[in-house]
C-alpha cells in the first residue's frame, strides 16, 4: 500500500474513531439513562424484544444490498456510470423495505406471539405496540445503511459519523425530561429519523446518487443482485440465531433480556469506537485495490488493519472480563438498576467480552471478502456460525441461564472469525498476512495485564469505585504498553521511532 493511500485511510480511521468515540460515550449515557430510569426491568425486556424486529429486517434486506452495492459502485463509478446504478438500487431498497415494515406493522402481534411466548400477556401486548411505534425502522435503517456506503464510496466519512451522534442524543436528552416506555420507543424512531432525512438532504445538495430512472436490466445492478443474494441468505441464518436468542431469553428471568442488552451495549464500545470507523475507513480502500487486481496493496491493507484490531481489543477483551463488576456498577447501578442487575449484567458482559476480538476481525475480514466480489464463501461461513451458534445457545442456557447466551454468542464469533481467516488467506499469497505470531504477544501481554489490573483493584478497593477502577485500568494499560515495547512489537517500535522522530531525541 503507498504512503498515500496509508495516510487516507488512517487519517479516515482516525477521524472516524474520533466521532464514534462521541457516538459511543452518548450512547452509553443513552443506556445509563434507560438503566436509570426502567433499570433491568421487564419494561427493558419489552422494549428490547420489539427492536430486535426491524433491526432484523434491516440487517436481511438492506445491509445485504448494501454491503454489495459499493464494490461493484465503485467499478461503475470509473465508468461514469454510478448514478444509474445508484439511483436503481435506492429505489428497490425503498420499496421493499417500506413493503417489509407495512408487514411488520399489520402482523405484529402474530410475530410478537412467536418471538417472546413466554411473556406474559400483558407483556406481549406491550410489546406489540412497541413494535407498531417502530416498524418504521425497517425503512429507515434500511435507508441509513444505503446512504452510508454512499457516502462512503465517495469518501465522505463525516455525515454518516455524525448519525448515530445525533440518535443518541435525542435518545438521552428526551428520556431524561420524563416519559415511560412508549415514550422510549418514539424517540428511538425520532432519533433515527431525523439523522437520515440530513443525510439524504445532504447527498442531494451534493449531487449525489439518489434518483434516477429505474434500470432493472442493468447489467451493473444485476451485479449488486447476484452478489447481495449471498448476503441476503447469510444474514437471513444470522438474524436467525437472533431471533432464537430473543426466544430463549423470553423464557428465563425477568431482566435477563435487559441483562444481555446492557452487557453486549458496554462491549460494543470498542467494537464501535475502534472497529467500525477502521472497517467503514478501509473498505473502499480495499475495494479499489481489489478492483484493480493489486493483491500486494490489498493484503498489505488488509494485514494492517487485523493487525491493529489485535492489537487494541485483546487487551479490550480481558480488560472488561477482569473488570466487569465494577465496570456495570459504576456504569449503571443507580436509580431503578439494582445490585441484583449489577450481578446480571456483569455476567453477562464477561461471557460477551471472550468473543470481543472474534467479532472485530470477523468484520475486517467480511469487507476482505465484500471488497473482492466474493460473497459466498461468508455466506457459507455464515450459515455455519449459525448453526453452531443456535446449537451453543440451546445447550448452554441451561446451566448458565441468560449467561449461556452470551457466551454461545461469543463462541459463534470465534468460530466464525476463525473460518473467514482461513479461507481469505487461501486467496492470497502465503505469509500476506502476519498475524498470528502477533495475536500471541499480544495475548500473552494481555493476560498479564489481566493479573496486574485485578490485584490493583483489590488493592485500591477501599479508596472509592471511580478511583479503584481508574487506577487498575490506567496501571494495567501501562503494563500493557510496556510489555508491547520489551516483546518488540512492530506497530509500537514504530509508533516509538515517529514521536522520537518528531521531538528530535
Amino acid at each position: 500500500m503507498s504512503d498515500k493511500n496509508k495516510n487516507t485511510v488512517f487519517k479516515a480511521a482516525l477521524m472516524l474513531s474520533i466521532f464514534s468515540g462521541l457516538s459511543k460515550i452518548l450512547g452509553f449515557a443513552r443506556e445509563q439513562v434507560i438503566a436509570w430510569r426502567f433499570g433491568a426491568s421487564a419494561l427493558v425486556d419489552s422494549y428490547v424484544a420489539a427492536l430486535v424486529i426491524p433491526t432484523v429486517l434491516s440487517g436481511i434486506l438492506g445491509g445485504a444490498i448494501a454491503v454489495a452495492f459499493l464494490p461493484v459502485f465503485s467499478t461503475e463509478r470509473a465508468k461514469g456510470s454510478g448514478h444509474r446504478l445508484a439511483g436503481t438500487v435506492f429505489a428497490l431498497t425503498a420499496f421493499v423495505s417500506l413493503i417489509t415494515t407495512i408487514i411488520a406493522f399489520a402482523f405484529a402481534p402474530q410475530i410478537i406471539s412467536v418471538l417472546v411466548r413466554d411473556f406474559s400477556l400483558e407483556l406481549q401486548a406491550l410489546t406489540t405496540s412497541l413494535l407498531r411505534i417502530m416498524a418504521v425502522l425497517t425503512f429507515v435503517m434500511s435507508m441509513t445503511q444505503l446512504l452510508t456506503i454512499l457516502f462512503q464510496a465517495h469518501k465522505q466519512f463525516f455525515w454518516p459519523a455524525l448519525t448515530p451522534i445525533v440518535m443518541n442524543a435525542i435518545i438521552a436528552v428526551g428520556l431524561v425530561l420524563g416519559g415511560n416506555i412508549q415514550w422510549l420507543a418514539w424517540l428511538t424512531v425520532l432519533g433515527m429519523l431525523i439523522p437520515v432525512m440530513l443525510m439524504t438532504y445532504v447527498a442531494w445538495r451534493r449531487g449525489l446518487p439518489l434518483i434516477t430512472r429505474l434500470i432493472m436490466g442493468d447489467p451493473a445492478f444485476k451485479q449488486v443482485m447476484r452478489l447481495s443474494g449471498p448476503i441476503f441468505f447469510s444474514s437471513l441464518f444470522g438474524q436467525l440465531y437472533l431471533l432464537v436468542d430473543r426466544r430463549l431469553a423470553s423464557g428465563l428471568d425477568t431482566g435477563s433480556l435487559a441483562a444481555l442488552n446492557f452487557g453486549n451495549k458496554l462491549v460494543q464500545l470498542p467494537l464501535g469506537i475502534f472497529v467500525m470507523a477502521l472497517t467503514a475507513a478501509v473498505y473502499p480502500t480495499l475495494a479499489e485495490h481489489a478492483a484493480k487486481g493489486d493483491k500486494a496493496s490489498f493484503a498489505q491493507s488488509l494485514s494492517s488493519s487485523l493487525r491493529g484490531v489485535t492489537l487494541l481489543l485483546v487487551p479490550a477483551a480481558v480488560g472488561m472480563f477482569v473488570l466487569r463488576y465494577p465496570i456495570v456498577r459504576l456504569a449503571f447501578e443507580r436509580g431503578s438498576f439494582d445490585a441484583v442487575a449489577t450481578t446480571r449484567t456483569a455476567q453477562a458482559l464477561g461471557y460477551y467480552s471472550i468473543g470481543l476480538i472474534g467479532a472485530a476481525l470477523a468484520q475486517v475480514l467480511g469487507r476482505g471478502f465484500y471488497s473482492m466480489q466474493d460473497t459466498m464463501t461468508p455466506v457459507k461461513v455464515g450459515v455455519a456460525t449459525a448453526f453452531v451458534n443456535v446449537a451453543l445457545a440451546v445447550i448452554l442456557v441451561r446451566p448458565l441461564a441468560h449467561g449461556g447466551l452470551a457466551l454461545a454468542n461469543s463462541l459463534g464469533f470465534l468460530f466464525n472469525a476463525l473460518l473467514l481467516f482461513y479461507f481469505l488467506s487461501s486467496k492470497l499469497s502465503k505469509g500476506s498476512i502476519r498475524l498470528l505470531p502477533l495475536l500471541i504477544k499480544v495475548s500473552g501481554a494481555a493476560v498479564v495485564m489481566g493479573l496486574v489490573a485485578s490485584l490493583v483493584l483489590r488493592v485500591t478497593i477501599n479508596f472509592g469505585q471511580v478511583i479503584s477502577l481508574g487506577m487498575a485500568v490506567g496501571v494495567g494499560v501501562g503494563v500493557y504498553g510496556l510489555l508491547l515495547i520489551m516483546l518488540r512489537v512492530e506497530e509500537v517500535t514504530t509508533v516509538i521511532k515517529v514521536v522520537r522522530t518528531r521531538l528530535g531525541i
